[in-house]
């Protein structure tokens, strides 16, 4: 997710830069116009854009470089992305990085919100905020079934807001908030069968240390069946996603694919190795795949929990893991992403640009998920409230592969069906692309 104050974004191709061949044009002098900047716009979505047939022929040079952007784009396109790194206004804004919390208002007995999660140590937090809390109004308004948009939208554009909780009004102010990613691990014995459960928010490779260390424990404990929770988790960097997968599956080696990804008449394919995407982290420091043989369960298969948010590099995760291994995934249908981008910028041009490039495929050639992959065990975690902490086994996901691995598979699922009016998560998920550097 582009977090306020954060300039450089995950990191999805496996190339050291994203830059076109062509000799660059003799630079003007002077403050840079409309029409140099709409120029520029169109030039670089000529070359990248997966769309690039159907850009227009010209230049509009009334319009500001986000009308013009927004214009051409095309409507099949949710993703690609224009921000100023100067302007913070122009950065998307998040619930859970903005107020360390993330919710869905529902209906159940009435509308109300059902807090999903909290960052430790965040203001939410030191306020007792906890998952599983329900609130009734956002800044002292009421939630109706018509309302929860508008009052989340306000939300995320003032500098703070207050939430009533059991009549209690907690005051939050708006500010830049980072997680580690990594919630919960634990492991425990379902019978024989030592049972490893992760919580991973968010794929960042700042982290793909600390992620080692828990799969290391893991196999020091004999884990023989992981369940990774992944129902929030909007997406981030392929070197985590490559990473991860590494150290579940079996027969992975160096040289194995990780993901194909088909661009247009420029850009061409791409066929990523788990040696090229671990090779280049947003964070620097490239991974040798022969350190992780020490850390590699080599598991027949994996159980994967997700969410209507599970999007980007964790949909790429839950894909490219079933030529590997055996996926078994429980929750809801994931977000839909598909694709990848490319970051591209001028050091005289003050946007930064943001195109969809590819279409991503798993090693078999297999994707086009672009309506989300569906579960082989629907169930949305608010069917049963008020809802458990992370890792809880009484939470009806992870209940669900318990029950699996128990043997138990035609266990009765809940499907009853709740009626959402929003959810936080799913506004990260729109914004959070895979890109290359």
């Amino acid at each position: 997710m582009i977090r306020p104050g954060t300039i450089a974004l995950a990191a999805l191709l496996a190339v050291a830069a994203c830059r076109k061949d062509d000799t660059p044009a003799p630079r003007p002098t002077g403050p840079v116009t409309k029409s140099e900047t709409n120029t520029w716009i169109l030039d670089s979505m000529r070359y990248f854009y997966l769309w690039n047939s159907y850009l227009p022929a010209s230049v509009d040079t009334t319009l500001s470089a986000t009308d013009y952007f927004a214009s051409i784009k095309n409507e099949e396109d949710r993703f690609s992305f224009l921000y100023k790194p100067s302007d913070l206004s122009t950065y998307p804004k998040y619930m859970l990085s903005q107020y360390g919390i993330l919710f869905s208002i529902i209906d159940q007995n009435g509308i109300k919100g059902v807090i999903q999660l909290v960052i430790p140590s965040s203001v939410a937090d030191l306020n007792g905020i906890k998952r599983g809390d329900y609130f009734t109004a956002i800044n002292s308004t009421p939630l109706t079934s018509s309302n929860a948009s508008e009052l989340t939208t306000a939300m995320l554009k003032g500098t703070s807001a207050t939430l009533t909780i059991n009549n209690n009004i907690i005051t939050l102010p708006a500010q830049s908030l980072g997680e580690n990613p990594i919630y919960k691990q634990n492991t425990f014995k379902v019978n024989d069968k030592v049972v490893a459960y992760l919580f991973y928010n968010y794929f960042n490779d700042t982290y793909n240390t600390a992620l080692q260390q828990v799969f290391q424990s893991f196999k020091t404990s004999g884990a023989t069946e992981l369940i990774l929770d992944l129902r929030y988790n909007p997406g981030g960097s392929v070197a985590a996603a490559s990473l991860l997968n590494a150290m579940i599956a079996p027969g992975i080696t160096e040289t194995s694919l990780f993901a194909k990804y088909s661009g247009n008449n420029h850009m061409g394919n791409r066929d990523i190795t788990y040696k090229s995407a671990l090779s280049v982290p947003e964070s620097g420091n490239p991974i040798s795949f022969s350190s992780l043989t020490d850390k590699r369960l080599a598991l027949s298969r994996v159980f994967i929990l997700s969410g209507v948010a599970t999007a980007s590099a964790a949909e790429l995760t839950i894909n490219s893991l079933k030529p590997y291994t055996q996926v078994i995934q429980i929750g809801e249908k994931t977000f839909g992403k598909d694709k990848g981008a490319v970051i591209i910028s001028d050091t005289r041009i003050p946007w930064t640009l943001m195109p969809i490039t590819y279409n991503l495929f798993n090693a078999k050639g297999n994707g086009s998920y672009t309506t989300g992959i569906t579960p082989d065990y629907s169930i949305d975690e608010m069917s049963s409230l008020p809802l458990t902490t992370i890792g809880d086994n009484n939470d009806p996901l992870i209940a669900k592969a318990i029950s699996i691995i128990n043997g138990n598979a035609k266990i009765n699922t809940n499907t009853t069906t709740i009626k959402h009016y929003y959810d936080a998560q799913i506004k990260t998920a729109e914004r959070e692309v895979f890109i290359c550097r």
